[in-house]
């Protein structure tokens, strides 16, 4: 939805000329963490989310419900041992750590170049043997993110409409990177991948009619989505 603000000022636009009465929620769902998107919501034309998602699903908050960052936090359990994952993982080699403002409690975060499944699946077999129960979400062939098991986007989404008492039919999704391959892979979800996606993203669309691939890239891949599906 960033990355071109001309384009992310259509979208804002867009949106907005959708009746109120029948808007949906707009949630933001990033990797970023949430104080790194507010900030970005300030130099930005995008609308003003009902609810933002951060940190690949490890962080939810509603400006009209302050409590809910709580309820959700404690619904991934127990706090996340990042220092002893830190420990656990500094070894491998070509693992080095993203800079601090990309952790927090719930999330250690690395770089890792080209990483293939075996790879991937080496360190999950480590986490395992060491009683860390944590899930790895890796994309764009370099950001991997250790997470606990009950979180990623796609969590947060399924957790988010429970709270809500909303179907999952009643869901568009978008990105363009493999972290957001958990909400595209969600049942009864609808999705959008723009033009810019990246191929571990677009790869998902084979086959399945529950993914429109937009001719337009970032914001303008979104609003052309949005009007395939709300239709």
């Amino acid at each position: 939805m960033v990355g071109d603000n001309a384009a992310t000022a259509r979208f804002r636009d867009y949106w907005q000329s959708l009746p109120a009465a029948t808007r949906p929620l707009l949630v933001l769902n990033s990797g970023r963490l949430l104080d790194d998107q507010f900030e970005l919501m300030r130099d930005v034309p995008l609308p003003t989310p009902d609810y933002v998602i951060g940190g690949v699903g490890t962080m939810l908050s509603c400006r009209d419900q302050p409590s809910l960052s709580e309820a959700y936090s404690a619904s991934l359990g127990e706090t996340f041992d990042t220092e002893k994952i830190r420990a656990l993982v500094s070894d491998i080699s070509g693992m080095n750590q993203q800079p601090e403002r990309y952790q927090h409690a719930m999330k250690s975060s690395w770089y890792l170049h080209d990483a293939d499944e075996a790879a991937i699946a080496a360190i999950e077999e480590r986490l395992r043997a060491a009683n860390i129960d944590a899930r790895i979400v890796y994309s764009s062939n370099r950001d991997l993110d250790i997470l606990p098991s009950a979180a990623d986007k796609g969590a947060a989404i399924t957790w988010l409409c429970r709270h809500l008492n909303i179907c999952r039919d009643e869901v568009v999704v978008a990105g363009d990177t493999g972290n957001d391959r958990a909400m595209f892979e969600l049942p009864g979800v609808r999705a959008i991948s723009p033009a810019n996606a990246l191929p571990e993203l677009k790869a998902l669309a084979e086959g399945r009619d529950t993914i429109f691939s937009a001719q337009e890239a970032e914001a303008d891949g979104i609003i052309s989505g949005l009007k395939h599906w709300l239709s």
